[in-house]
């Protein structure tokens, strides 16, 4: 059982690490190349490049949710279904939101405070991310339905080869070609497209393969599938929209040097949050089986173990960030006043990251069990509250304000995941 689980959670691990990994080290180029401006530039956009990689995450992972429950449940054709109908939305989702985010960019990045030089350096990164992206809404989408078929570690390799290849052609283009937001754009798309290669290569196998029928759109498993979807499309999208208000504070309360703070320390702490979602992501086929077949013991012991893994991480990861949080400033070759910014916000970021070891495999484990009304409500609740913090706090601690919103908004969470996981 152990070796098992060990199957699921380290290829999972993995793949995440290195995406956190590649989240760093592309800011870290960014920053040397263009300075505080790229980096508050690509942190405007990301709320709308988010969105991309959150649908397929969604989708990807709800469908995940409906197949694994299925499937131990016995039902194997509404399984098959299941697995179907989530490429049909992968492929309509994608090209919707394409369509929406290339049309309406720039006046959506004007209300997310971009203007002047930084409107035109967002708008660049959004417009060259946007080539590719309906591949990246499949490679996002496919890699949990992989995991089901019990091909985590051929799933790892997936993501893993699409972020090496990331990070070597954000060197070769960002610092190497000279081309900025453009060619960290492009490395992102390429690496993406590697990915998308290897996930379309698994599914063409005989055994993988999915019945023309399945893909045909079945109403009642189209919103089962979006049912579960919310809480992971909110789980990975809605860090996103806290982006958008903490650096409309920052840049009220500090200044581009702020935003630019404030873009280090949202790299460094999706580190963490990536790692734990890639634990609570690993579990999910084990917990939603283990739900659908009721095998209660087996579904004891999976989640225990998810939480004991991802609160180890988080903790010790708040440790080492909190350590190493005057080295960081360097690294991303940010100004004297950022660099000061960051230094001080440090200990509440680390307070972040032993955080998210409870709340994000909370909400990853609710959803995995389908009880989707408590995940909701942890996932779109820490929105609301992000709402009340970031625009009251500052009013009595001005920049401080700003940097102890999540903090507050997570403590707030974790009380939250504490009742829900002792009523369960």
């Amino acid at each position: 059982m152990r070796r098992k689980y060990m199957g699921y959670i380290f290829p999972s691990m993995l793949s995440f690490l290195l995406t956190g990994i590649y989240s760093i080290v592309d800011g870290i180029f960014v920053g040397r190349a263009m300075g505080d401006a790229g980096l508050a530039a690509i942190n405007i956009a990301w709320p709308l490049v988010a969105l991309v990689i959150s649908l397929g995450t969604g989708i990807g992972m709800g469908a995940s949710v409906i197949v694994s429950m299925n499937t131990g449940a016995g039902n194997t054709k509404k399984a098959m279904k299941a697995e179907g109908n989530a490429f049909f939305l992968l492929l309509t989702g994608s090209l919707l939101l394409t369509l929406f985010l290339y049309l309406l960019g720039k006046p959506l990045l004007v209300l997310l405070g971009a203007k002047d030089q930084l409107l035109s350096y967002a708008l660049t990164y959004l417009h060259y991310v946007l080539l590719g992206g309906i591949i990246q809404v499949f490679a996002t989408g496919m890699v949990p339905l992989m995991r089901n078929h019990g091909a985590s570690f051929y799933a790892m390799c997936s993501m893993a080869l699409g972020c090496i290849s990331n990070i070597i052609l954000d060197y070769y283009l960002v610092i190497i070609c000279h081309l900025g937001l453009k060619g960290a754009a492009l490395a992102t798309v390429l690496g993406q497209v590697i990915t998308f290669i290897l996930c379309v290569l698994f599914f063409l196998k005989k055994k993988n393969r999915i019945a023309i029928s399945s893909l045909a759109p079945k109403g009642d498993i189209i919103r089962s599938i979006l049912s579960v979807a919310a809480s992971p499309f909110g789980l990975t999208y809605l860090p996103s929209i806290t982006i958008i208000f903490m650096n409309l504070q920052a840049l009220k309360y500090g200044g581009e040097e702020a935003v630019s703070a404030y873009a280090v320390l949202a790299y460094i702490i999706s580190f963490m949050e990536l790692l734990v979602q890639g634990i609570g992501d690993g579990s999910q086929p084990l917990l939603s089986f283990s739900e659908g077949c009721g095998d209660t013991k087996a579904l004891k012991t999976y989640s225990r173990w998810t939480f004991l893994l991802a609160i180890g991480f988080g903790t010790l990861g708040a440790v080492c960030f909190f350590l190493s949080g005057n080295l960081i400033p360097a690294l991303y070759g940010t100004s004297p006043m950022a660099a000061q910014y960051i230094i001080h916000a440090t200990p509440a970021f680390s307070l972040i990251m032993a955080l998210y070891g409870l709340t994000k495999p909370a909400v990853s484990y609710l959803y995995a069990t389908h009880r989707v009304l408590r995940s909701n409500f942890l996932v779109y609740g820490e929105i609301l509250l992000t709402l009340l913090f970031v625009f009251t706090l500052p009013l009595f601690l001005g920049l401080d304000g700003v940097w102890y919103t999540i903090p507050a908004v997570q403590t707030v969470l974790a009380i939250c995941c504490i009742f829900f996981l002792q009523k369960k």
